[in-house]
């Protein structure tokens, strides 16, 4: 279905300070991407383009100036600085696609047609598995490669981030809602959180929320279709809920599927955490470092495990809920043992474990 080119010529010629006129456009993905091809701009326009609408809602319609948290214009101007900030440093420009060009009047962002590009949801469904590995393998690659050059330069995308028209802030219910996880769990086990126990996870909350040392920029939303496979490696798209923060929430970590959902064996899931630290330490030298590195881990699996939600769901399959349950307790229960951090909340995970292993 083709669309209206006069809106979409008018806000790149502005944003480009060049006259753009365009052959047409066609709906490309769901009723806010289009797919552009152009008749007239500079050279170094592509000749087609995707352009992204900011989300208008009935009860919330696009506002440029609103700094409310979840909002349209905070979800779109999220976008525009993760793209045009990843542009910036990433000289290869693999990561993401090239971002073209925005305008926050009219709530649009340009930016680069992939058109050979596999989404992960595809790979890892239709896929053999030779192909889903080398493809999971290349995801850890990228995200590593993404935490690892975004590392210590959060005053650069902040000051790109504020200067697009609203105030930036990072919503906080996430971390307040795995407080309250954790004390629906203590209540199933029909005993007090203890003073020693509130200690740890401020400790955990505060880890978590300031992202220190673990700053990075993260993607947030961390769905398959977010990731696009090309024979020379990934590309991160819709940044919507991006923003600096304790990067290994991204990281495809651990011995369950947190925090991208998809299996893995044991010998994959080191191979990928290998990768992953490799591109990693290429600026983050600390993720090298066991006992730095693992802190951050464990950290993040904690917050998986409660952020999903920790109680079996009677409606679910429970038997299978609670499997999940009692092997990611068991896990995070015996790293907490090994590293020495955070033991008793550790301790408390395990005792969730013990108490579905008997039932």
């Amino acid at each position: 279905m083709d669309i209206p080119l006069s809106p979409i010529e008018k806000s790149l010629s502005r944003s480009l300070k060049y006259e753009i006129r365009l052959a047409k456009c066609t709906k490309f993905k769901k009723n806010r991407i289009f797919r552009c091809w152009v008749a007239d701009g500079p050279s170094s326009l592509p000749e087609v383009f995707l352009v992204k609408i900011a989300r208008h809602m009935k009860r919330e319609p696009y506002n440029p100036k609103s700094n409310c948290v979840g909002s349209p214009a905070w979800k779109f101007f999220n976008e525009w600085a993760a793209l045009q900030f990843l542009n910036e440093i990433d000289g290869t420009r693999t990561l993401v696609p090239q971002f073209i060009a925005g305008d926050a009047v009219e709530g649009l962002i340009a930016f680069e047609y992939v058109p050979k590009a596999r989404s992960f949801r595809d790979i890892l469904r239709d896929s053999n598995e030779n192909e889903r590995n080398c493809a999971l393998l290349a995801h850890a690659q990228a995200i590593g490669r993404m935490h690892g050059a975004t590392y210590g330069r959060k005053n650069e995308w902040l000051r790109l981030r504020t200067s697009l028209g609203t105030f930036h802030q990072a919503d906080p219910d996430t971390f307040n809602g795995i407080l309250r996880s954790f004390h629906r769990l203590a209540t199933s086990l029909e005993q007090p959180v203890s003073i020693a126990v509130e200690t740890e996870l401020s400790e955990l909350k505060e880890t978590l929320s300031e992202g220190e040392p673990f700053s990075a920029l993260r993607h947030v939303d961390i769905a398959p279709q977010n990731y696009l496979w090309l024979n020379d490696g990934v590309k991160l798209v819709d940044f919507e809920y991006s923003d600096y923060g304790h990067f290994l929430l991204d990281a495809p970590l651990g011995p369950y599927p947190f925090s991208v959902r998809w299996e893995c064996d044991e010998v994959l899931t080191r191979e990928i955490e290998s990768v992953y630290r490799a591109e990693l330490s290429t600026n983050f030298r600390r993720a090298l470092d066991d006992a730095i590195y693992y802190k951050g881990v464990l950290a993040a699996w904690i917050y998986w495990l409660l952020r999903l939600g920790p109680i079996p769901n009677a409606r679910g399959n429970m038997i299978k809920e609670i499997d999940a349950l009692t092997r990611r307790c068991k896990a995070i229960a015996r790293l907490s043992r090994e590293i020495d951090y955070l033991p008793r909340i550790g301790g408390m995970l395990e005792q969730v474990a013990i108490v579905h292993e008997n039932q």
